[in-house]
């Protein structure tokens, strides 16, 4: 199986928020229980780097 988004890509993400983060892949791994594919993105936030994590491929969008 193979990931649909690629380590370094720009891409999108929607917080249960409504709150848009833009940032970088930084990895991706299978969830353990659900065997579906998640990813780690790396933002920006008032000027330290920061890593989100167990992001489900569904709720992400490439950045162009």
């Amino acid at each position: 199986m193979e990931a649909k988004f690629e380590k370094g890509q720009r891409a999108r993400v929607t917080k249960k928020n409504g709150k848009v983060v833009e940032g970088t892949i930084r990895d991706w791994g299978y969830n353990p229980c659900t065997f579906e594919r998640e990813y780690s993105l790396d933002y920006m936030k008032k000027g330290k780097r920061w890593t989100m994590i167990c992001i489900p491929e569904t709720n992400i969008e490439a950045i162009e």
